[in-house]
């Protein structure tokens, strides 16, 4: 079996991309990209860290 690509990284893009797509819709582009790009990040690093724990545990 192989092993699973961690690609945890690409939840950034994507939570800055659905701010933008909001940031259209409500006439406030820049502003909610921001907030999609700081909420994407944050739970980046929330989910790199339970990833973290949770390996650590199972070892």
């Amino acid at each position: 079996m192989t092993k699973k690509k961690n690609n945890i990284i690409l939840i950034i893009p994507a939570f800055f991309l659905m701010g933008a797509v909001i940031g259209i819709q409500t006439k406030e582009l820049f502003k909610q990209a921001a907030i999609g790009l700081i909420v994407g990040v944050i739970i980046y690093f929330f989910l790199k860290y339970r990833n973290k724990n949770i390996n650590k545990t199972k070892s």
